[in-house]
């Protein structure tokens, strides 16, 4: 299992009360499907584990839920607190709107409470210094254009969304260039992220030079920047009303192209003009969402074609064994 969040890197943190699982401090589970999660304190993601241990995990999961006191419970969803500190959220027929509403809510509302407290933050900082320059006796005019200056090389030059690639480099997008990226139709009758990337530079170098010329992204990339560019434009977005209507806009497009550029979308409003952080806050919520899912689809995908990989090395091996055996077992004459 892997101990950093997959959307966010940061620690997910340990527990002692979990054996077969010490990874994580909230552990959300659904013992009716078999899914297991690591939900990631600091950006709020739900990370899915692995099979190796999924099955044990999750009746330890249950017997932890039903043993401890601290728990609150609807027809659907359960949330227990142990003395230890770990979280368990026990996942129950849920209607998948209101599981969606639930889940996410919680994740976008996280960061969009922890944004605006960092907006906040900046601002402050940004009076302090003009103050401290002021007692210095630094011009005014001068001094409130070095926050300006600062924002303008840090926007612009830095490596904000990183989508890497096998046949050829990483495409990187700066903060700048994610807001005034758009989607398009593509010439395949699909869609394209249309948008200026940052030039190669260095490896481990945080800053680029700025590409001049538009670039269409097709296929699994577009998807991956899209993906990218949502947590850029959506840092502020995610009331409770907006993500109610997210899940709506999810429930009536559950594929990712009919709802990223599918008839009647907004996207499809103004043509190639409309940028991807001007469409409407609840679209651009339900995109999230969707692109969220499909990872964790791949990712299912994925272990079940290394699962079927191993059964079958597992049967091959088996064959060879009993071969063996046989080769220096004499059977009796018929």
């Amino acid at each position: 299992m892997y101990s950093t969040c997959l959307f966010c890197t940061k620690d997910l943190g340990a527990n002692d009360v979990v054996e077969t699982l010490p990874i994580g401090r909230r552990i959300a589970f659904d013992a009716a499907q078999g899914r297991l999660w690591v939900v990631c304190r600091h950006c709020a993601k739900w990370n899915l584990v692995p099979f190796d241990t999924r099955l044990e995990t999750i009746d330890a999961a249950e017997r932890l839920f039903h043993d401890t006191r601290m728990r609150y419970s609807t027809d659907n969803i359960g949330l227990a607190r142990l003395r230890e500190g770990l979280e368990l959220v026990r996942i129950g027929p849920a209607q998948r709107p209101e599981f969606a509403a639930w889940r996410y809510g919680d994740s976008f509302g996280k960061r969009r409470r922890r944004n605006l407290l960092i907006a906040a933050g900046a601002g402050a900082a940004g009076i302090g210094v003009i103050a401290g320059g002021a007692a210095l006796g630094i011009s005014l005019a001068s001094i409130a254009q070095l926050p300006n200056a600062f924002n303008l090389i840090y926007n612009s030059r830095r490596v904000a969304v990183r989508v890497p690639r096998l046949d050829a480099p990483p495409i990187e997008i700066s903060p700048m260039q994610a807001t005034q990226a758009r989607i398009v139709a593509a010439p395949d009758a699909g869609w394209a992220i249309r948008t200026k990337v940052l030039e190669p530079g260095r490896p481990g170098s945080r800053f680029r030079k700025q590409g001049k010329i538009d670039q269409d992204i097709t296929g699994p990339a577009a998807e991956q920047l899209l993906a990218g560019i949502l947590g850029r434009v959506n840092q502020y977005t995610g009331t409770q009303a907006q993500v109610r209507a997210a899940v709506e806009r999810v429930e009536a497009r559950p594929e990712v192209d009919a709802l990223v550029f599918g008839g009647g979308q907004p996207t499809r409003e103004g043509g190639s003009k409309r940028l991807i952080g001007r469409l409407p806050a609840d679209f651009r919520l339900a995109m999230e969402m969707l692109l969220n899912e499909e990872k964790e689809r791949e990712a299912l995908a994925g272990e079940l074609k290394l699962l079927e990989w191993q059964w079958k090395e597992a049967e091959r091996l088996a064959r060879i064994a009993d071969g063996m055996v046989l080769d220096h077992v004499e059977l009796p004459p018929r």
